[in-house]
Parts: structure tokens; C-alpha cells; sequence
């Protein structure tokens, strides 16, 4: 592998266009993702089905960013959870939308390096105390409990308790992309578990229905160049008594052979081994993101936009910024010969540039 993808990114707002189709290797035994000098390793870079690889990472001092995150979505709210360590920072970051209401409550805090404990594998309990926020993500077999409390910005307490449940025969999306020796990342995509629980803020309360609310976790292990650029989009929900969940990015991966495109049918992941293209405008709060391939007939989505979540920080070193709207998709996936159309599908989809 070359450098020269090393430390810039291509960046092109609005538009991706596709480079083409290409064989990804799926990997099937346990691997470390780095060697002994913290270069990548070559036998790890591939996708698998489960999580198989281990994310040591080691040297690249201000570069390694490690981040663990959590969405709910169901038609009519979402909650976001993330924890975040980016070398010389550590993020925590929370938001709750009322979909039907058009209501958004936020919390987090950034501080020293360290504050939390990021495994090195995707399957690890994970807690954090620190004055009033209160995190946990307990692995309990197939079951992950998890518990989150924190004030919000306006003063409101955001107080959730969960229990996801990862169905029998559930696959994941791992894919490890390299930009170079030097530069690369794992990530580790899960989508469409059922979740049960309760969600407060302040004096509201939202019963979770596993038939309707589903978990979509996003682990992500790498080192960074200092800037970065990417589209990412989820659908999740059960429609017609199956299970459907769609995983879609784009930008960060371009020229590298990798891509984090797949598609999950009752739980069984279904690698699409293509760029899509994306079709947006980032400053139209009311608009349409498409996101369909051109080199095969997979996927045609588009998503109708119903709550625009805008979010810009700016502390000098750290500038990150984008947008994630979130809404339904609507379109069609193919499947093993199969075209299943979607119907307003709970998502999103997101552009977000850093430099970090």
C-alpha cells in the first residue's frame, strides 16, 4: 500500500461520484489490524460478517481516534449516544429527538485523553461515571443493557434505560479501509436489533416497542489524517414482517477499495461491493438525499427529510461540523435476485467534515 492517500481526502459536497466495482476480500479467522510497530496490517484489511478483528493500536501520537456509538431509531423519535477518544481529547455526546414533536434535547462534555476505557474488541462492557452522567453498555450474552443519564443543555435530565437484543443469527458489518500503512480504519456496523426500554426527558416518558425502536451501533477503531470527510446513511425498521437495514457511506473510502455498502435481510448481511452515488443539497433543510448504485441495480433510496440535526465545534485544534438529517427512506433494494421496495423506513443520512 502507497501513501498517497495518507493525508488528504477528496472532498466534492452534495455529489459522490462513483468509481466503480470491486472484489473485497471477506475475512473468516481472527486478526490484529495492526503489526508490532503500529502499521497496519495487510492480512487484516477485508470485511467479515462478525467482529474478527482486534483493534491494537499503538503509536501514530494525535492520530488514533477511537469512538463508541449508539442510535435508537423508531418513526417517531431517535436517541444518540457517543463516546469518543481522539488522542488529545475525549468526547462524550448525547441528543434526543422528538420526531413527531420537531423537539431536540443535547448533552455532552469534552475533555483530557483518557476519561474512558475503549476496548480493543467490539463485544467489551463498557461504563463511565463522571458527576451527574451516568453510562453503561453491559454485554450479557446476546443481550446488551444499557444505561444512559445526563442532564441536557435547557436544564432537562435525559434518563434512558435499554435492553437490545441481538436476534439469532445476526451478522454485522466489519470492514477495515486503508488509506496507506499509516493511515486506515476499522469499523464495525451493526443495524436492526430490537430494543425494549424506557426513554425520560423531564416529565415525558416514551415506552420502547421492539417492534418499532431498533438499536444501530457504529464502533469505529483507526488512524486519521488530520482531515476528514464523509457521507454516512442508515435504514432500519421491519416492514412486511421482515427486518430490513441498510448501511450506505461514502467520501472517506473513495480509491481505496474498501467501502462500508451493505444491505441486512433478517439479520443476514449482504455486502454490496460498489460506490454509491449521493444526491443531496447539505443546505436544504427540507430536502431529499438519494443514494443509489449505478454500476448494478442494489439500491435505490431516497430519504425524505423530517428533522435536520445541525452541529458545528470549533476549539482550534478540534473544527467539526456537518449535518444529519433524519427521516424515511423510500426506494428499493435487491437482494439474491429478490427487488424488495421500501416504504418509509425510519434513517438518516449525514455529511460531516473534520479536522481533528
Amino acid at each position: 500500500m502507497g501513501r498517497a492517500l495518507a493525508d488528504a481526502m477528496p472532498i466534492v459536497r452534495g455529489r459522490s461520484a462513483p468509481s466503480g466495482v470491486y472484489e473485497e476480500r471477506e475475512l473468516t479467522e481472527p486478526v490484529d489490524l495492526c503489526d508490532a510497530h503500529g502499521r497496519l496490517d495487510p492480512d487484516a484489511v477485508g470485511w467479515s460478517r462478525r467482529p474478527l478483528v482486534r483493534a491494537n493500536l499503538s503509536g501514530h501520537p494525535l492520530r488514533k481516534k477511537r469512538w463508541n456509538f449508539w442510535n435508537w431509531i423508531e418513526p417517531g423519535f431517535v436517541l444518540s449516544a457517543t463516546l469518543a477518544e481522539l488522542d488529545y481529547a475525549s468526547l462524550f455526546g448525547a441528543f434526543f429527538i422528538d420526531l413527531e414533536q420537531g423537539e431536540a434535547w443535547r448533552a455532552g462534555s469534552i475533555g483530557l485523553p483518557g476519561r474512558f476505557d475503549l476496548p480493543e474488541h467490539v463485544e467489551r462492557t463498557i461504563a463511565w461515571r463522571s458527576g451527574s452522567v451516568d453510562y453503561e453498555n453491559a454485554v450479557d450474552g446476546d443481550v446488551r443493557r444499557v444505561r444512559l443519564r445526563t442532564p441536557t443543555t435547557d436544564g432537562a435530565e435525559l434518563d434512558a434505560t435499554l435492553v437490545v437484543e441481538i436476534p439469532p443469527g445476526q451478522e454485522s458489518l466489519n470492514v477495515v479501509v486503508p488509506w496507506s500503512e499509516r493511515r486506515f480504519q476499522l469499523n464495525s456496523k451493526h443495524n436492526t436489533l430490537p430494543t425494549s426500554g424506557r426513554i425520560c426527558v423531564g416529565e415525558r416518558t416514551w415506552q420502547l416497542d421492539p417492534d418499532r425502536c431498533h438499536a444501530v451501533q457504529d464502533w469505529g477503531r483507526g488512524v486519521w489524517p488530520r482531515h476528514a470527510f464523509w457521507n454516512w446513511g442508515v435504514c432500519s425498521g421491519v416492514q412486511d414482517g421482515r427486518r430490513i437495514g441498510v448501511n450506505v457511506g461514502a467520501r472517506w473510502t473513495d480509491r481505496t477499495g474498501s467501502n462500508e455498502n451493505g444491505i441486512f435481510l433478517d439479520g443476514r448481511l449482504h455486502k454490496v461491493m460498489e460506490d454509491l452515488r449521493w444526491d443531496y443539497d447539505p443546505a436544504d433543510d427540507d430536502g431529499n438525499w438519494r443514494v443509489h448504485s449505478v454500476h448494478s441495480d442494489t439500491i435505490d433510496m431516497t430519504l425524505s427529510t423530517r428533522f435536520p440535526h445541525r452541529s458545528r465545534t470549533n476549539l482550534g485544534i478540534v473544527r467539526t461540523g456537518g449535518v444529519c438529517a433524519f427521516g424515511t427512506w423510500s426506494g428499493r433494494i435487491r437482494v439474491e435476485g429478490e427487488t424488495i421496495g421500501i416504504r418509509d423506513l425510519p434513517g438518516w443520512a449525514e455529511e460531516f467534515e473534520h479536522y481533528w
